[in-house]
């Protein structure tokens, strides 16, 4: 996932720096590294399972 796919990413669900470390479940300060640099494909899906609103694997419905 490229730097400007994920802050188009950020955007589109409307997050903060917190907000997406907290959907995503990394540190406060990984989000702004992504920004800049991009992020590993398993983030990429990560991001794409919440914007499609998918549960956590394994998570009650």
């Amino acid at each position: 996932m490229t730097a400007d796919q994920f802050t188009a990413w950020m955007k589109h669900m409307n997050l903060g720096i917190g907000e997406a470390a907290e959907r995503l479940g990394i540190g406060r300060n990984t989000v702004p590294r992504y920004q800049r640099d991009g992020a590993p494909k398993h983030i990429g899906y990560a991001c794409a399972a919440i914007a499609m609103g998918l549960p956590e694997w394994g998570a009650a419905t």
